[in-house]
């Protein structure tokens, strides 16, 4: 028991403590970032703020990033889920054998799809809209989402399924009545973890979107000068990002661990 609680303890410090430090040096002043050891008590500051909200394009990188997360999320569950009750409906063992493979795209690195990507997106003209980053971050966790909803339905007996057939329901009423009320699990924890991936990507940001679509990850990346870096700004920044996906999370925890093996168990 004491050895339970020691490691986590140590796991809670490994946690808390990076958060700390982001979120203390957004109130600190430059020159107290840089002593060793840090000054526990300081008195907070909050010039980084007010140039990060009102002298800077924080704001747009702001909506950027919502727009294309939401967007993502929407999109990625509304089709997941679809998929999965396609699989459902499926009679033979093809539907079994797709929902396992899946996942092998997920085994792919990223990066090797970047170059044909980018080409492909800007053969189409749509690099530098927000179109571009939306089909990149939904075809990229379409797969898991599918795989996660396939586990769920799969638990749904087929003879409430086809009771509900029988008394005149639509395969797409049985769907938006039936299917999406039990699923709510499974999309509590679809939209925190979609919701993260497309909140915190860079790498495919990077390259697809432009001035005016740049998300918060490129936005703070910008903070990041040849020479110095403005750690002020990077950490107020980080901050506020922080914020939206501790939200969400806070009020879908219930869901997501229950959720994640749920989904793992039955599929």
């Amino acid at each position: 028991m004491i050895v339970m609680l020691v490691l986590l303890a140590l796991f809670l410090l490994w946690t808390i403590i990076p958060i700390y430090i982001v979120v203390s040096n957004s109130f600190r002043k430059t020159i107290e970032m840089k002593l060793m050891p840090p000054k526990l008590i300081f008195e907070p500051i909050f010039s980084h703020y007010q140039k990060l909200l009102f002298f800077d394009r924080f704001a747009i990188y702001f909506r950027n990033s919502a727009i294309i997360s939401i967007s993502t999320t929407t999109f990625t569950i509304f089709l997941g889920s679809m998929a999965a009750y396609g699989l459902k409906l499926c009679k033979s063992s093809i539907g079994r054998r797709i929902s396992n493979v899946l996942l092998l795209g997920k085994m792919v690195p990223s990066i090797t799809i970047l170059i044909p990507l980018f080409i492909l997106m800007n053969r189409i003209h749509l690099t530098g809209t927000y179109l571009a980053p939306i089909l990149t971050l939904s075809c990229l966790s379409l797969p898991f989402v599918t795989w996660l909803m396939t586990g769920f339905i799969a638990d749904i007996p087929n003879e409430l399924i086809e009771s509900a057939g029988l008394e005149g329901c639509s395969r797409i009423g049985i769907f938006s009545r039936i299917i999406i009320p039990l699923l709510k699990p499974a999309i509590a924890s679809a939209i925190i973890l979609v919701m993260q991936s497309s909140w915190n990507e860079l790498l495919f940001s990077l390259q697809l979107t432009n001035l005016k679509t740049y998300p918060l990850t490129v936005g703070i990346a910008r903070y990041v000068g040849a020479v110095s870096v403005d750690w002020g700004k990077c950490s107020a920044a980080a901050t506020i990002t922080m914020v939206p996906i501790i939200i969400i999370g806070f009020f879908m925890q219930k869901y997501l661990v229950s959720g994640m093996t749920a989904g793992a168990v039955k599929g």
